[in-house]
């Protein structure tokens, strides 16, 4: 495990980073985990009579999509974060799945932000920046929760990772640029372990999502290693 004696949040970003790449398999399976959980929860709904629109199965595979990520994430902070709680990867992904009445409370609140910065051009986007910033927001609460970074509990240390967010809006826009830029159809992030959530979606528009949904996790890493060094070592109870 990498020693970061320097606390440094840079470090511990691009180290992350690194291992999710590198662990690509890992991520794949993780991937068709959550997309036969959002099928088979899709099929429930079809039988007690509701039907999805296009517009609710795209957010139902963009979710299942993040979901992946972000517990592919908590493996990284396990495997290099010295500090990490054994089984921190396990954790967070029952976490996350169990979230759903957590989850909606923080959509409402970012919802209601969105309200206030005012509306977006496209729709689409919006409900996008809204349902990963919820994600994010309930992953760094798990985090906090399960970690302790200097005593931070989950809400504390979110809104650790929410200010570092808010300050480095630039970085934001730097990853979204990049990851479009660089994406291609053939090289969706998971996409082919969940495709059978994504395949009604086009093509043009299965790429853009994993470009936008790299850069939000890439975004997200960044802050929460920031926020973990700066907090240092959790403190005992």
């Amino acid at each position: 495990m990498p020693d970061f004696t320097e606390n440094s949040g840079d470090a511990l970003g691009q180290t992350l980073v690194v291992w999710m790449l590198d662990n690509r398999p890992a991520l794949d399976e993780r991937m068709r985990q959550e997309g036969s959980r959002a099928l088979i929860q899709e099929f429930m709904a079809a039988e007690g009579g509701v039907l999805p629109n296009p517009d609710e199965r795209l957010d139902r595979a963009r979710a299942a999509s993040a979901r992946a990520w972000l517990s592919h994430l908590a493996a990284a902070i396990e495997a290099n974060w010295p500090d990490a709680p054994t089984g921190l990867g396990e954790t967070m992904t029952n976490y996350l799945i169990a979230g759903d009445e957590r989850l909606e409370a923080l959509r409402l609140d970012e919802e209601a932000r969105a309200e206030q910065r005012g509306r977006a051009a496209d729709p689409g986007d919006e409900r996008r920046e809204v349902e990963l910033r919820s994600l994010g927001r309930l992953f760094a609460e798990g985090i906090g929760g399960s970690c302790k970074p200097g005593g931070d509990e989950g809400p504390a240390f979110a809104k650790r990772v929410t200010e570092w967010q808010s300050e480095h809006l630039l970085r934001n826009r730097e990853l979204i640029d990049a990851a479009i830029a660089r994406t291609t159809p053939e090289g969706l992030s998971g996409s082919e372990e969940a495709a059978t959530l994504w395949e009604r979606a086009p093509e043009a528009a299965r790429a853009r999502e994993a470009a936008l949904l790299w850069a939000r996790v890439q975004f997200l890493t960044e802050a929460v290693a920031a926020g973990l060094a700066e907090a240092g070592a959790p403190t005992s109870a």
